[in-house]
């Protein structure tokens, strides 16, 4: 939490000196499980000496400590210095104080006590540089100190930047901003311990900024120097917390006493930074309301230069907190852009901050295993990828991986255009942009435990719709017919330095093969910055698509490099779908036996299946980790296809779930088909969880006998009426199975799909 330091005495004898430290791995004090910085879940326990160890020898008249609070209204800083004085006897001296490029100013002091403050306010000029996200403009401040034959200097670092709030938002020199942020649990595979210098936190930092992003909370724990000093180099924001996790205080107060003086060591270490703007005692912990109460009022008084809350995401909220952390309203709430938070932000009187967002879960990448050259090995990735094999898939590896990723990237693009579509939110902090190695394996971000990219999105991509500035389309659904029209609305949210004086928006949309579709301009206007603005809006015909088809709608604003884009797809407006005369449609088993027993063709849409032979369907891919969560629901994570199969010839589709799949996916059933032949593979594929590996389909064909089987377990004629997707996938699969082209190559026992099908 803070440099550990010991006072030797005032005098040591000339010589040479043992010195011998013992480090106590004993947990004496209950702090929680999840406490990230002892935690065994990030595959490691820290617990040892780290960073700077050094001696020091100061004067027994000396300076213990600097502090400076920027007042930004006044452009002046306020010095406070605390003189230590060993000496038993009073001392006078005098203090030299100034900050660099500006004029020194010299104060007297008298110490008669041990602790002794001294204050001091410095001008900083007509038109002081401040400090924020785009121009981390930093200061330092030398205090030179003369007491007789006494002297010493200190010199610290400090920006002149006031972070405040205003309603529901907060603010940064008086500007609106927008949190987007990202977790640190204390990942250091190569290590095991966190670093220390600055050059490896610019690193991270560089790359959080690469993907938009501005903001990082260290969950439940709290960084060394050099990350705040990375921090303040970088622009980014900084959410420190307490180191306790999920256990209730008020219930152990030598545990309390404990965490009150951590958090006090915390602001009194790192209170000079001005990346440090926010902080909470800890992560998801509840107790008595007089104590957390008592806990933010303490911290609001040592050190108003920072604002506080009660615990991250806890139905507990103390009324004198200055934001609120919570995991509610979150997650996609389907295919529409229309929908936000705006309900759930009009009952808030302060900032409220998405707690976790995300948490979309993506397979394991065995190529990642040679990456750990450091204290740990993947060895939970070499499990996942023996077992794989062991269920005759290991050839589906790779492509597994690139569909669950692609999935997870669509839901996390969603999830945070939902949040900055929501007119006074104040952001959100992802879990994780890079991957959480540990609870079971939560392989939940985009980029690897390493920091390092998975592949899937470029930085310049990400900062789309995770940047600054974020054009946003509010459309009621993504699939459509070609006799309807696209009607959008055209919003941007801005939260740039200034605002955007002549922002010119364009529209276009287009086909796969780039070609214009249509387009458009919209009307001039001011951009201001710090909220969310209606630009104005689409009307687009699809007289011209030749449907079915894919289309790409993006939105930017001329000469900038602020865009955004979704897909949306059209489906031919024809109403009539014949079915091919030599196939049988059935809806049960016992049919579709028989006709496959006369060499019949069959096209089964089972109305019934043995539900112990198959899991119900889910857009959404697993929460976090099916393995720390076995029970919850969605437990698949996404498909996997082969587009040019002729089955999907009329239904444009890529390997991996996208839009167009969601009704779909909720309105089916995934069978598992591990009792098949090790090479049979479903025309489209579950993913299932990395932990079971299971062989899981929807929409699979084989001989049966003398007959042909194309079996789909979405509901396709129940939802045909109503989805375009639907309607079109039927229109698809009559064509298949009514061609030459149906010709399935491996052989299923009957046996085993009445097993599936044949339930009372």
């Amino acid at each position: 939490i803070a440099p550990h330091v010991y006072d030797l005495g005032t005098t040591l004898a000339p010589g040479k000196h043992r010195l011998t430290i013992c480090v106590d791995n004993t947990k004496t004090i209950d702090l929680g499980r999840f406490v990230s910085i002892n935690y065994e879940g990030t595959q490691t326990n820290w617990n040892g000496l780290i960073g700077k160890l050094e001696l020091r020898a100061k004067d027994p008249v000396s300076i213990a400590d600097v502090e400076v609070y920027p007042d930004v209204a006044r452009k002046l800083a306020r010095v406070r210095v605390t003189i230590a004085n060993q000496t038993g006897r009073p001392s006078t001296g005098v203090l030299t104080i100034g900050a660099a490029g500006g004029p020194a100013i010299r104060m007297q002091f008298s110490a008669a006590e041990p602790r002794t403050i001294a204050t001091a306010e410095l001008p900083m000029g007509a038109h002081p540089r401040m400090w924020d996200e785009f121009s981390p403009a930093r200061y330092r401040l030398s205090v030179s100190m003369t007491a007789g034959a006494f002297h010493d200097s200190e010199s610290v670092t400090f920006g002149m930047r006031d972070f405040a709030t205003q309603g529901t938002q907060f603010t940064l020199n008086g500007r609106p901003i927008f949190l987007r942020g990202t977790l640190e649990c204390a990942i250091f595979p190569h290590t095991g311990y966190p670093p220390t210098d600055v050059d490896s936190w610019r690193r991270i930092y560089t790359i959080i900024k690469s993907y938009g992003l501005n903001h990082m909370r260290f969950h439940s724990w709290c960084p060394p120097d050099a990350a705040f000093t990375a921090a303040d180099q970088e622009g980014i924001l900084i959410q420190a917390e307490g180191p306790q996790a999920n256990v209730p205080a008020g219930r152990d107060a030598p545990r309390d006493a404990f965490l009150e003086q951590e958090m006090l060591r915390m602001v009194r270490t790192y209170g000079n930074h001005p990346s440090f703007v926010m902080m909470t005692p800890g992560n998801e912990f509840g107790g008595p309301m007089e104590l957390m109460t008592k806990w933010v009022d303490m911290l609001m008084k040592e050190d108003p230069r920072h604002l506080y809350s009660s615990a991250s995401n806890n139905n507990l909220v103390t009324p004198n907190r200055q934001f609120t952390v919570s995991s509610r309203p979150r997650g996609v709430q389907g295919t529409s852009t229309m929908v936000d938070f705006r309900d759930a932000v009009s009952k808030q009187d302060r900032p409220l901050v998405g707690h976790e967002i995300g948490q979309w879960t993506f397979y394991p990448n065995f190529d990642e295993i040679p990456k750990y050259t450091g204290v740990l090995a993947a060895k939970n990735f070499a499990l996942v990828r023996d077992d794989l094999a062991a269920k005759h898939m290991p050839d589906l590896a790779p492509r597994i991986v690139q569909a669950t990723g692609h999935h997870a990237v669509l839901l996390y693009k969603e999830e945070m255009e939902l949040l900055l579509r929501t007119p006074g939110h104040a952001g959100f902090a992802l879990l994780d942009l890079h991957d959480y190695p540990g609870q079971g394996t939560a392989l939940i971000g985009i980029l690897d435990p390493f920091w390092d990219s998975k592949g899937f999105i470029t930085p310049e991509q990400h900062r789309r719709y995770a940047g600054p500035t974020v054009p946003l389309l509010r459309m009621p659904k993504r699939t459509y017919t070609a006799d309807e029209g696209f009607h959008a609305g055209v919003e941007a949210a801005h939260f740039g330095a200034a605002d955007l004086r002549i922002a010119e928006p364009q529209w276009s949309i287009r086909d796969e093969h780039g070609r214009v579709v249509a387009s458009g301009s919209l009307p001039p206007l001011v951009v201001p910055t710090g909220k969310l603005t209606p630009l104005g809006s689409i009307d687009a015909s699809f007289a011209k698509v030749a449907a079915p088809a894919k289309l790409n709608v993006l939105v930017s604003l001329r000469g900038t490099e602020f865009a955004n884009d979704w897909d949306i797809w059209v489906y031919p407006a024809n109403a009539e779908i014949p079915v091919p005369p030599d196939v049988l449609v059935a809806r049960t088993w016992a049919e579709a036996a028989t006709a496959l027993a006369s060499g019949r063709k069959v096209l089964l849409f089972p109305s019934t299946v043995n539900p112990a032979l198959s899991r119900p369907g889910k857009f959404l891919p697993v929460f976090w980790s099916s393995v720390w969560f076995p029970n919850r629901q969605p437990s698949t994570m996404g498909i996997l296809c082969d587009p040019k199969h002729p089955a999907l010839a009329q239904f444009p589709t890529e390997f991996y779930s996208n839009w167009q799949w969601y009704d779909l996916i909720q309105n089916s059933r995934s069978m598992i088909l591990d009792a098949a032949p090790a090479a049979f593979r479903p025309i489209v594929q579950v993913i299932d969880t990395f932990e079971r590996n299971g062989k899981l389909g929807n929409l699979f064909e084989a001989r049966v006998g003398q007959g042909r089987l194309l079996v789909c377990t979405i509901d396709l004629p129940g939802l045909a009426e109503k989805s375009p997707a639907a309607k079109q996938l039927l229109r698809s699969l009559y064509g298949y199975v009514g061609s030459s082209a149906f010709n399935p190559s491996v052989d299923l026992p009957a046996p085993l799909l009445e097993g599936m099908f044949a339930v009372q």
